[in-house]
C-alpha cells in the first residue's frame, strides 16, 4: 500500500469520525427519540445551561452544576435561591433581591417589539440602561465584567435601579481580561484574546 494511499485513508477516517460526531446532536444536547414523533425525529435533552456566564460559577456550589444544568430555566431548584443567599453575606437586601431578580432565570431575555440593532447584555431587564432595551448579547458585550460589576460594584445603582448599599468591592468587578473589540467581519468576528 503506497503512502499517499494511507495517508489518504486515515485522512478520510478523520473526517468520517468528526463529521459522525458531529451529527450526532446539537452542542449542548443529547439527541433522544421523541416518544410520539415520527420515526427519525428527534428530540433534545439539555445538558448545559449558559445564558449567563459567570452566574453559576459565582452563586452556586460546583456540586449543584449538573442539576441546574439540566433543569428549565424557570424551574432551577438551586440558582434562584443561592443567588440571594449568597449576596446576602456583603451586600444589602435590596441589592441581594435585585440581583435575584435581574439574574434569574439563567436565559437571555429580548424584547423582538424593539426597533434597534444594538444587543446590550442585560438591557431588558435593566429597561435599557446597559445600552438598548433590546437585551440579548451583543458580540462586544464584556459578560463577565458586567456580571462582576453587579455583583460586586455599584453597577446596579449606577444605572439608578436602586441605591447604592456603599458595599461595594471594587478588585472584584472586573476579571482584568483584556479585548479591543476589534471584530472582524469573519467567522468567528473576534480577535484572539490579548
Amino acid at each position: 500500500m503506497s503512502r499517499r494511499y494511507t495517508i489518504a485513508l486515515a485522512a478520510a477516517a478523520l473526517i468520517g469520525a468528526i463529521v459522525a460526531g458531529c451529527t450526532s446532536g446539537t452542542v449542548g444536547f443529547t439527541p433522544t427519540p421523541a416518544p410520539s414523533s415520527p420515526p427519525g425525529a428527534m428530540s433534545y435533552q439539555q445538558i448545559e445551561l449558559l445564558s449567563r456566564p459567570a452566574v453559576k460559577e459565582a452563586f452556586e456550589e460546583f456540586e449543584s452544576h449538573d442539576k441546574t444544568n439540566r433543569s428549565e430555566p424557570y424551574k432551577d431548584p438551586v440558582l434562584q435561591s443561592m443567588i440571594k443567599s449568597f449576596a446576602l453575606n456583603f451586600r444589602s437586601e435590596k441589592t441581594a433581591a435585585t440581583l435575584q431578580a435581574v439574574l434569574y432565570p439563567n436565559v437571555m431575555k429580548v424584547d423582538l417589539s424593539q426597533n434597534t440593532t444594538k444587543a446590550a447584555y442585560l438591557g431588558y431587564e435593566t429597561g435599557g440602561a446597559t445600552g438598548s432595551k433590546f437585551g440579548g448579547r451583543a458580540l462586544d458585550d464584556d459578560i463577565i465584567d458586567i456580571s462582576l460589576g453587579a455583583l460586586f460594584g455599584n453597577t446596579l445603582s449606577a444605572l439608578g435601579l436602586i441605591p447604592d448599599d456603599h458595599k461595594e468591592a471594587p478588585c472584584l468587578t472586573t476579571d482584568n481580561i483584556g479585548y479591543d473589540k476589534m471584530n472582524t467581519s469573519t467567522f468567528p468576528y473576534v480577535q484572539s484574546p490579548l
